[in-house]
């Protein structure tokens, strides 16, 4: 074979090696845009966790408690009132007018008491399992479109699992939410991504973001489970060190003792001296993105 001829094989097989390699990449990279959050896979984990519960049974859960409460008025009321001897089964759809309790009946038979949500719920941090592409438990994380070399338009995804926070609940409405997310460990599909956007973000001065709410949120009627609500919560969110006012959307819904939550809302990177991530591969990328989140809390 000619040299001139084992040239031409060699330069044909680089040429085969470089495209295979760059229609891996796009393939890559399009295939690693997880979709945005939604209200019905947060249930879904929800529910996942409310069947371990209950395989499991907790003293703590919420129905659980109700009925013991029950129980107990019931005993104490029939050696003082006898108008008040009823059916154990038929005091968990009744209003206790001796607790000033309103029991509701869930779609599963379960009992649960609008007074039974007060309380402190924190962030479940360790239920599911949390990769970029298929997190079943709580993250937060953001989405901004950009536009790549050889590629085109791409919506760039980056999450973390590690968030932990609180809400507390009294009387049918959000009193509290105290949110803190730990930006460091934010994951894109590219390393070089991730490094500009920790640099962006300057997360090794600034390395939490923090949602607190400024204003409470009702959810009058919606103690019963399986009952979705929306709401939008008023609040201030800190990146990079500074603190903006938002309104971030919310749909919440509570799954036996689990409340899931959903969220986002569109920030202006210039509102919190952010500065958009420059990479090679990128050739644009939006001055806005969305900061999005799911969370489940668990009763403190």
């Amino acid at each position: 074979m000619s040299s001139r001829r084992r040239t031409v094989l060699t330069v044909v097989a680089l040429l085969v090696i470089v495209a295979a390699a760059a229609a891996v990449g796009v393939w890559r990279v399009l295939g690693d845009a997880p979709e945005e959050v939604s209200l019905a896979e947060a249930v879904e984990v929800a529910e996942q966790v409310q069947e371990e519960a209950e395989a499991q049974p907790d003293t703590t859960d919420a129905g659980s408690d109700v009925r013991q409460r029950d129980d107990a008025v019931q005993e104490t009321d029939e050696n003082s009132d006898a108008s008040h001897a009823g059916d154990g089964d038929g005091a968990a759809g009744a209003t206790s007018s001796e607790s000033g309790t309103d029991v509701d009946t869930t779609s599963d038979g379960v009992a649960m008491a609008a007074a039974e949500l007060d309380g402190t719920w924190a962030v479940d941090a360790e239920t599911g399992e949390f990769t970029l592409e298929d997190a079943t438990g709580s993250f937060a994380g953001f989405r901004v479109d950009e536009e790549l070399a050889r590629i085109g338009a791409f919506t760039a995804v980056g999450r973390t699992g590690d968030v932990s926070g609180s809400l507390v609940i009294a009387e049918e409405s959000v009193t509290s939410v105290e949110i803190q997310v730990d930006l460091t460990t934010l994951r894109t599909d590219d390393s070089r991504r991730d490094g500009a956007i920790q640099r962006a973000l300057r997360t090794s001065q600034h390395p939490t973001a923090t949602f607190s709410l400024t204003e409470e949120l009702s959810i009058d009627g919606a103690a019963e489970a399986g009952t979705a609500v929306t709401l939008s919560a008023a609040g201030d969110l800190t990146v990079n060190g500074i603190t903006q006012p938002v309104v971030v959307d919310i749909e919440a819904q509570l799954v036996g003792s689990v409340i899931a939550v959903v969220g986002s809302v569109e920030i202006i990177f210039a509102d919190f001296d952010v500065t958009v991530p420059q990479v090679p591969i990128v050739l644009s990328a939006e001055d806005h993105g969305i900061m999005e989140f799911l969370l489940l809390f668990r009763r403190s």
